[in-house]
């Protein structure tokens, strides 16, 4: 088990691998800042192995987001292995603690951009047992810097075929869920049997196409991406100011994390950057994850005004099934969100859970205010006068006709 005095010796210097833990522990926890002590030994996302993790804790996303949006929001990192006897890895844990309103708060590394928080789990974890769980958790938490409270969010039950150990801890359900659709047949018996709104979109596109030629593009030229994310930030700030919401690019780091991601060589193979363009007008945008047989749907945006009527985002999002289907892609993922044109698509709901954890006064005030604040949003937005603002706000003067369009994802 590694002691607190040990942490600072792993950053950029010894590997993580040296440290050791009690004689009577079936297991070690191995403890750093830096996620480059796991050179070779965290999951890449077309290196996992045996691991099961979702895109968001790979390591290649995880080093980006610690080089923008923690950087940006003072976020100390904490990558914790928790290995057997003969240092195989048993459990991943990609960790941050931040300040918030003068409270210490131990979170997943999440940034805003990562829809399921998960360990990196591997097969040794299916036997575990609640006691199991709690032991490592006593011994990370006496190991870690101080915190005040542990919030561990947006958690799945089950991490690819294995289950989450930290659900053993003792969790309670998160207010949303995500959203897939599974893609099995054909394309062409699943965009006749399956696609949901086939008229409405059949005449959107023949409208379109009215107007001149209608191409679906897929990023691969620096100017190609360069143009697309221009686009879809540009795009993605007019949505939340016309409907009053946060924009995610106006964020610490957000921007950056988005642009470096679609920039690096090491992540080219995971970014799926694509629009869908009258002639030279781009009218939809999207920005994902592919990783394994997964699409991640993430950010998506449309242009506003006379095109918004034509739902260009449900049109996109047929060409995503068809060169998903093309791909061999068998989960198309919508992500977090309980948006009701997901549930026109989509047949699997991820229920996810909430982790919470006071472990010092402050931490436990902290908590108690956090929750009444989240019961007291969604009172508000359950009442009759919530649910009118939110319309009214969603759809503004322009946007008439694409209520039950996917533009407004995330």
């Amino acid at each position: 088990m590694i002691q607190k005095r040990n942490l600072e010796s792993l950053n950029g210097s010894a590997s993580a691998h040296n440290q050791t833990s009690r004689p009577e522990a079936p297991h070690q926890i191995w403890l750093t800042h830096s996620l480059s002590d796991y050179s070779g030994f965290w999951p890449r996302s077309q290196e996992l192995c045996a691991a099961r993790c979702y895109a968001f804790q790979c390591a290649e996303i995880l080093d980006v987001r610690c080089s923008t949006i923690a950087a940006a929001g003072n976020v100390e990192t904490l990558f914790v292995a928790v290995v057997d006897a003969e240092k195989n890895p048993l459990m991943l844990l990609p960790l941050g603690i931040q300040r918030r309103h003068g409270v210490r708060v131990l979170t997943f590394l999440d940034g805003g951009l990562s829809d399921y928080n998960s360990p990196v789990v591997f097969p040794a974890t299916r036997d575990w047992g609640p006691e199991d769980v709690r032991m490592v958790w006593r011994e990370l938490q006496a190991n870690l810097p101080f915190f005040d409270v542990a919030i561990l969010d947006k958690m799945p039950e089950r991490v690819g075929d294995l289950p989450n150990p930290l659900i053993l801890l003792g969790e309670t359900r998160h207010t949303v869920s995500g959203h897939a659709t599974t893609l099995s047949g054909t394309w062409s018996h699943f965009k006749a049997e399956r696609l949901p709104r086939r008229r409405m979109v059949g005449n959107h596109r023949r409208r379109l196409l009215g107007r001149g030629r209608l191409t679906f593009e897929i990023a691969k030229t620096s100017q190609q991406r360069d143009a697309f994310l221009a686009a879809l930030i540009r795009q993605k700030i007019r949505l939340h100011r016309e409907t009053r919401t946060s924009a995610e690019f106006d964020q610490p780091g957000y921007r950056e994390f988005v642009t470096e991601m679609t920039n690096r060589p090491s992540t080219a193979g995971i970014i799926h950057l694509s629009a869908l363009k009258v002639e030279d007008t781009i009218v939809a945008v999207h920005w994902g994850y592919v990783v394994g047989s997964r699409f991640y749907a993430l950010i998506s945006a449309y242009e506003g005004g006379a095109w918004a009527r034509f739902s260009p985002g449900r049109l996109l999002y047929e060409h995503f099934f068809e060169w998903s289907f093309a791909q061999g892609i068998e989960i198309f993922d919508f992500g977090i969100g309980d948006e009701d044109y997901k549930l026109e698509y989509c047949d699997v709901e991820i229920a996810l859970h909430l982790l919470d954890i006071p472990v010092t006064l402050r931490g436990a005030e902290y908590s108690v205010a956090l929750k009444i604040t989240k019961m007291l949003r969604r009172k508000v937005s359950n009442t009759r006068v919530g649910s009118v603002l939110k319309y009214l706000l969603r759809k503004g003067p322009e946007h008439n006709h694409v209520a039950a369009a996917p533009e407004t994802h995330k």
